[in-house]
């Protein structure tokens, strides 16, 4: 559990997101297991978990639009002079990367640009703008968040420049499901299992995922046991599922 949560602070944390105002999203068919200690270890205190959290990454390959990727070195000073010379450099790459695609279905271009102080070796990515100060600007709040101070004195190099093109894939809406049971009726616990958590063993109930309904709450210490992953809904938690079919398990006080 600590090297899991040592891994989300290392992305987080480490580049000045404070993970407590976030929700975390579980994936992969153990992570519903340790969910609410990885919180609990990260004072994270919503946990996400879609119906297909334990094969997550194959649903999400399954549905992700097609990405093609042109990058180019520049290693010059951003001034305005050069503008013109980058939207020559991404004109090419868009049309580099558009070579690969399916010309069917709608496409994005995103146009970023990596921009680094001179004589360092940090860069940070920003949109591209035609505007020189809108992108010093954006390089600036980041390195603010990331680094806690900026370098006024310093000029940006740009280090390079990259054109990601999007195909835009269709993707089903996600079926809205219906309460049949009135809501002071609680879902039916399959059997109850010995649990140590919270220094203590605890009778805890086990639920079915295909049982439980939208406003349906249930009190940990629990086990909710789906057919791809098992979710253990952790003691001071609760889990609650939504129309969507999706869980929400929230820390309790």
């Amino acid at each position: 559990v600590e090297n899991m949560a040592n891994a989300i602070k290392k992305i987080s944390l480490q580049r000045g997101y404070d993970v407590t105002q976030y929700v975390l999203c579980c994936f992969g068919g153990a992570g519903g297991q340790v969910a609410c200690l990885i919180a609990d270890t990260l004072g994270m205190k919503t946990i996400f978990l879609h119906p297909y959290a334990g094969v997550l990454s194959a649903y999400g390959m399954g549905l992700a639009d097609i990405r093609a990727i042109r990058e180019v070195g520049v290693e010059k000073s951003l001034t305005p002079e050069l503008i013109p010379q980058l939207v020559q450099l991404m004109s090419s790459l868009e049309t580099q990367a558009k070579s690969e695609q399916n010309q069917a279905g709608e496409e994005e271009v995103v146009r970023k640009v990596n921009l680094k102080y001179e004589e360092t070796n940090s860069t940070l990515t920003v949109d591209f703008d035609s505007d020189v100060a809108q992108m010093q600007q954006a390089f600036e709040i980041e390195h603010k968040s990331r680094y806690g101070f900026i370098q006024t004195e310093k000029s940006l190099i740009v280090e390079s420049v990259s054109v990601e093109v999007i195909q835009k894939m269709d993707t089903p809406d996600e079926p809205l499901i219906t309460r049949t049971r009135s809501l002071q009726e609680a879902p039916p616990n399959v059997q109850l299992v010995p649990m140590f958590t919270g220094e203590s063993w605890h009778n805890t109930p086990v639920y079915q995922r295909e049982d439980l309904q939208p406003e349906d709450h249930i009190t940990g210490p629990a086990i909710i046991v789906e057919k791809i992953s098992t979710i253990v809904v952790e003691l001071d938690w609760e889990a609650k599922l939504t129309e969507r079919n999706h869980l929400i398990l929230q820390r309790k006080g």
